[in-house]
């Protein structure tokens, strides 16, 4: 007995090429889309596994631009109360360096290096012995770059740290670097922490374990630290959270920790009044903390005082002048000037210019005022004309000199302020030496000027400048980008003067706590970071590979569903006598539909689940293509397949559901089909009569739908263009739209054409008739004609746009627009580059007057200037 189970089985052998074809063509679909997306879910896994595992426990980082204490590190962990969502803290030296194998001097820059203790292993709970003495730990990276092994030596070369900014007069240009000759104890592997990493990347890392103690030790930074690990208390969580709640968090603990020194301030007694002075490690002070500790000093009753010292390298009047001597640019309120502690002498500069005193722009000199010492050794009296030479340092880098000519407007004995050595900033090589002879500055000195009174005023007044000069003027000769002014000065209220020495202590700790609630150091190059979250958001990548493959599979999608419709139509059309037998038995075209669709339906199926076999064939082929041929595209070989469950299902209903909607669209046809015509094997072939009625009016107004269809294009370019739509998507949205115009119209075309006369273009001999010809076969059946070349179409689309998204742009050194400025090589220095090497100084300093390097075709420089200036073009 036939039924219809068993219909539908018989038919499935019987035409089993047919339906071979129609199961490929649905396989192939599944396979691309499902594939697409694991390789969208790999990608994303493989970089969230690369970022969470170089990161350890680390959820925070309490990043300084400047040193800090190390025992911050325990306060803030006594600061975490039970309810704290942070529970763990760890120091440490974070910095980028050279290294250099040390041997062969082979060598990879920009490696991490990093100091640790024991503190840091326990932090992230993995059991490695910290590296101790001349121990070194590295990764696995670097000893593959540098062909190391455990014993072998190693060179580190990292810049010294300084808070004396290197663009500043007194910023040591010859002390840039610090080199460490350390041994290879120990490669780590990545679980062990090897690839230990706080910068999102997912290129190698290669990182240096070095010892906490030695390090500090070698950049002159004892029991100081530039950085903390911040763990949540019960481990890694939700970076969302941890980015929120801990952030904000450790953002508390840092400006409750920190004090003035973490955030390279000193705050010191001067004298037995309570006078307090404020100063800066960098020797300058910010415009920002300079406001700031005015009106906190202001709010406690101080009176404040300013103060900028320089060195001046020649005091000159007529054929007599001093050599190296600090000048002092003061200003001090009036009623503190009258208390005595400022001489007289000094009083007419120490008002504000807008009190008095001369003006920048105006044509008189300046006024200036020496002591008695270099007063009588200039032997200058009131109203001469004094000259000042000092340094300069350009911008370019270089170190020029300049002169202001000063009218005397006095002589000041050598007591109160004009007695104090305290005005000038601690400058290392300068304030501590025992003798002038000693000096070790990092400009030039030129020892055979220094006399001998020169030294006898040393051994006597030390720093205590020679020169006074109102404050504004001063600032316009010597002011830098990092501040204007070298101390400030606080003095108690009128009457606290002479009180118990408990009082007088109180003031100064009051003050320092006034101060320290005052100066916010998030604000002062305190940084707190939430790593983690930031990872975790660079591992995603700024190219959705999931959307990104599915894009470039679309239209191998598109023809997979163009063959299923072909082959089923082309199957249709072979039993368009069986349909028609079916009608003749009376069978609606409703029922005749429904057997279609169920015998679709069931390859549909079978092609869905060999699909999902095939995307993890594919998105195996297509990972293992991203590790190696097309690694440039993420940035790293460590990517693995992942295969999620809910991917490769949505992959295969999706692909049934197109399969089942094409086969739907297919089987329109037995509509438009009389049962005496499909008896005599004719299929009715698509007209406008006979669709449906969008269809039909996509027929009729095929002009129409196509302007649409450009300003959809057109759309998509402008979103690109202005509101950030993804390249890729509008560049596939585009090609689609104008693809589907181009079918539009060759439709057209093919349904004119089937209306011809039968002998149009077809007389006469040679090529031209044969493919008139060819066009006439190809009106007699136009919609699969249409999905001929709409299938050959989508490989020609995917093919060329493949190979236009591998190739890059020409870039000539020559061509100053075509992406690199006109320049061929970009070199990177780990320590900043001091010298323009435009200039000689500058291009001895790099080697560039090796002979060699000289008849090169480097000569021309793109400088990027800047306290860390590192980056050369050529």
């Amino acid at each position: 007995m036939m039924t219809l189970r068993s219909l539908l089985q018989r038919n499935l052998i019987y035409y089993w090429r047919t339906n071979l074809a129609v199961v490929a063509g649905v396989a192939t679909a599944v396979a691309v889309l499902a594939g697409a997306l694991l390789v969208g879910d790999s990608v994303r896994e493989s970089l969230r596994g690369i970022a969470l595992s170089r990161l350890g426990r680390t959820d925070l980082v309490v990043a300084g631009t400047s040193f800090f204490r190390e025992q911050v590190a325990e306060e803030m962990r006594a600061g975490m109360g039970d309810l704290s969502p942070l529970g763990a803290v760890a120091p440490f030296i974070a910095l980028t360096g050279l290294a250099l194998e040390g041997e062969t001097q082979a060598r990879a820059g920009g490696v991490a290096i990093y100091g640790v203790d024991q503190r840091f292993w326990d932090f992230h709970g993995v059991k490695v012995a910290p590296p101790e003495g001349s121990e070194a730990l590295i990764s696995r990276g670097l000893a593959a770059e540098l062909d190391l092994a455990p014993g072998d030596s190693l060179v580190v070369r990292v810049e010294k740290p300084s808070a004396i900014p290197l663009e500043s007069l007194f910023g040591r240009k010859d002390d840039a670097g610090q080199t460490l000759r350390v041994t290879v104890r120990e490669i780590l592997a990545p679980e062990q922490l090897g690839e230990f990493s706080l910068r999102p990347s997912q290129a190698l890392v290669r990182t240096v374990f070095l010892p906490l103690e030695r390090l500090q030790r070698n950049l002159d930074q004892d029991a100081r630290v530039n950085a903390l690990l911040l763990a949540a208390r019960s481990g890694p969580v939700e970076a969302g959270t941890i980015a929120g709640e801990g952030a904000r968090e450790g953002e508390r603990l840092v400006r409750e920790r920190f004090t003035l020194s973490d955030l390279g301030l000193r705050l010191r007694q001067i004298d037995s009044t309570g006078t307090l002075a404020v100063e800066s490690a960098s020797g300058v002070l910010s415009e920002p903390i300079a406001a700031q500790v005015r009106k906190t000093a202001g709010e406690l009753g101080y009176q404040t005082a300013s103060f900028l010292t320089y060195l001046a390298n020649t005091i000159r009047h007529g054929e007599r002048e001093v050599p190296y001597s600090l000048v002092t640019a003061l200003e001090v309120p009036e009623a503190a000037a009258r208390t005595g502690a400022v001489p007289s002498a000094l009083q007419p500069i120490t008002r504000p210019v807008a009190e008095g005193g001369a003006r920048e722009g105006e044509e008189a000199p300046p006024p200036l005022v020496l002591n008695q010492w270099a007063a009588r050794d200039l032997e200058a009296r009131p109203g001469d004309l004094v000259t000042l030479d000092y340094y300069l340092w350009r911008e370019d880098g270089t170190l020029g000199t300049a002169a202001t000519t000063f009218r005397l407007a006095g002589i000041t004995p050598l007591e109160g302020l004009a007695a104090d050595r305290d005005l000038v900033p601690e400058y290392p090589g300068i304030t501590g030496s025992e003798s002038l002879s000693d000096w070790d500055p990092p400009f030039p000195l030129d020892l055979g000027r220094i006399r001998k009174v020169d030294e006898e005023y040393w051994d006597l007044y030390r720093t205590t400048p020679k020169a006074y000069l109102p404050l504004a003027k001063g600032q316009s000769l010597w002011t830098t980008r990092y501040g204007r002014l070298t101390s400030l000065r606080l003095t108690p209220p009128a009457g606290t003067t002479g009180t118990t020495e408990d009082a007088a202590a109180t003031r100064p700790r009051e003050l320092e706590d006034r101060l320290r609630r005052a100066l916010d150091p998030l604000a002062l190059g305190i940084a707190v970071q939430p790593v983690r979250a930031a990872s975790l958001e660079s591992s995603r990548g700024a190219t959705d590979f999931g959307a990104y493959f599915s894009y470039f599979s679309f239209f191998l999608m598109a023809s997979a569903l163009l063959l299923v419709v072909l082959f089923f139509r082309l199957g249709l059309e072979q039993r368009a006598r069986e349909v028609g037998l079916y009608q003749s038995l009376g069978f609606s075209q409703r029922q005749v539909r429904g057997l279609f669709l169920r015998e679709g339906g069931g390859l549909a199926l079978i092609g869905s689940l060999l699909g999902m076999g095939g995307a993890l064939l594919y998105a195996a082929l297509m990972m293992y293509g991203l590790r190696t041929w097309w690694v440039g595209a993420v940035g790293t070989s460590l990517l693995r397949l992942y295969v999620q469950p809910g991917s490769l299902l949505l992959g295969g209903l999706a692909g049934v559901a197109m399969a089942l909607l094409a086969i739907a669209v297919t089987l329109r046809s037995l509509s438009r089909s009389s049962p005496r015509g499909l008896l005599s094997g004719s299929l009715a072939e698509s007209t406008a009569t006979g669709q449906g009625r969008l269809a039909a009016l996509v027929l009729r107004r095929r002009d129409w739908f196509s302007a649409l269809l450009i300003l959809a294009a057109a759309g998509l370019l402008l979103g690109v263009i202005w509101q950030g739509l993804a390249p890729a998507a509008g560049f596939f949205g585009v090609g689609t739209l104008l693809l589907l115009v181009l079918l539009t119209q060759w439709s057209r075309w093919l349904h004119r054409q089937a209306g011809a006369s039968a002998d149009s273009g077809l007389s006469g001999y040679g090529n031209r008739p044969m493919i008139a010809l060819g066009f006439r076969n190809a009106t007699l059946r136009p919609s699969r004609s249409l999905l001929c070349v709409a299938l050959i179409a989508a490989a020609t689309f995917l093919l060329v746009s493949v190979e236009s998204f591998r190739r890059g742009a020409p870039a000539s050194p020559e061509n100053r627009q075509s992406g690199t400025g006109g320049f061929g090589l970009v070199a990177e220095s780990q320590l900043p580059i001091v010298h323009h090497p435009d200039l000689p100084e500058g291009r001895a300093e790099l080697g560039l007057e090796d002979p060699i390097l000289a008849e090169s075709r480097v000569t021309r420089f793109r400088l990027r200037l800047g306290e860390d200036t590192s980056c050369l073009s050529l």
